[in-house]
C-alpha cells in the first residue's frame, strides 16, 4: 500500500530534510521509524527538499509498506518511535503510481521574523530576530511586484542544479501581528534559498536600506534559516 503522509518537524537539530552522509536528516529518523515498525528497510519519498535548520508544518511524502495498516495505527505507531522534535500529523492511502514531489502543484513557505528590540526565548528557535522596527507596509508593497511568472536566478544560488529558474508566485503577504512579522509565499515551486533570500531582502526594504526598484537587481541577502517554515504542499 502507498500513503501519503503529513509531515511536522523542527529543524534545529537536523541537517535538513535528505538523508545525508555528515549530519542527521528528517528523512533518515521518518525512514528509522518506519524500520523498526516493519521490521525491515522502507524508503520515503519527500515532496521537497528544505535545508538545514529549516521547519515544516505540512511536509509531505509517499511511503510503500509491505502491509496493510490501520491509519491510525500508523500514525500512533511511529510517533511513539520519532524524537520528540518530528511528528506525523495524518496519513492517507494513495494510489501506487502517486509521487508526493511530481504530483505537487503549488507549496507555501512561510518566514517568520521577531521585530522588537528584544528577542523572544520562545520565538529564538522558530524566528529570526531583527530589533530594529521595520516597515511592514513597505516591505508588503514590493513584495507584490515579485507576484507572477518571472526569473528568480538572483534569488537562488550560484548553481542551482536545475533546468530553469523561472517560477511563478500566485501569491505573497507580509503582515505584522504584535512583535511577529510573518511572510507568506506560495508558488508552483521553490529554488534553493529562494523564500530566504526574498525574505533578506524585504528586511532591508523595511529597514530602508534598499530601494524598492532594485529587489530583482540586488538579492544579496539571505535571512537564516530557522526562521522559515513549510507551511503546506498541495495537490
Amino acid at each position: 500500500m502507498r500513503f501519503l503522509l503529513t509531515l511536522q518537524y523542527l529543524g534545529t537539530r537536523y541537517g535538513g530534510w535528505q538523508m545525508q552522509a555528515n549530519a542527521p536528516s528528517v528523512q533518515q529518523v521518518v525512514e528509522e521509524a518506519l524500520g523498526r515498525m516493519f521490521q525491515q528497510d522502507i524508503r520515503i519519498h519527500g515532496a521537497g527538499r528544505t535545508d538545514a535548520g529549516v521547519h515544516a508544518e505540512g511536509q509531505r511524502a509517499h511511503v510503500d509498506l509491505p502491509f496493510e495498516i490501520p491509519s491510525r495505527g500508523l500514525v500512533l505507531g511511529m510517533n511513539q518511535i520519532l524524537p520528540h522534535d518530528v511528528r506525523v500529523a495524518t496519513v492517507e492511502v494513495v494510489a501506487d503510481d502517486f509521487h508526493a514531489r511530481f504530483a505537487a502543484t503549488s507549496k507555501t513557505y512561510a518566514y517568520r521574523i521577531w521585530n522588537a528590540e528584544v528577542a523572544d526565548v520562545f520565538a529564538a528557535d522558530t524566528h529570526a530576530h531583527v530589533a530594529q522596527p521595520l516597515d511592514v507596509a513597505a516591505m508588503h508593497e514590493v513584495a507584490q511586484t515579485l507576484v507572477g511568472t518571472h526569473d528568480f536566478k538572483t534569488f537562488t544560488v550560484a548553481d542551482p542544479a536545475v533546468s530553469s529558474t523561472i517560477r511563478t508566485i500566485q501569491s505573497i503577504a507580509v503582515v505584522r501581528e504584535g512583535h511577529r512579522i510573518t511572510l507568506t509565499v506560495t508558488a508552483d515551486g521553490f529554488l534553493r534559498s529562494m523564500v530566504r533570500r526574498i525574505a533578506g531582502s524585504l528586511i532591508e526594504i523595511g529597514r530602508g536600506k534598499l530601494p524598492a526598484d532594485a529587489l530583482f537587481a540586488e538579492a544579496r541577502w539571505t535571512a537564516p534559516a530557522k526562521g522559515l517554515v513549510l507551511v503546506e504542499v498541495r495537490y
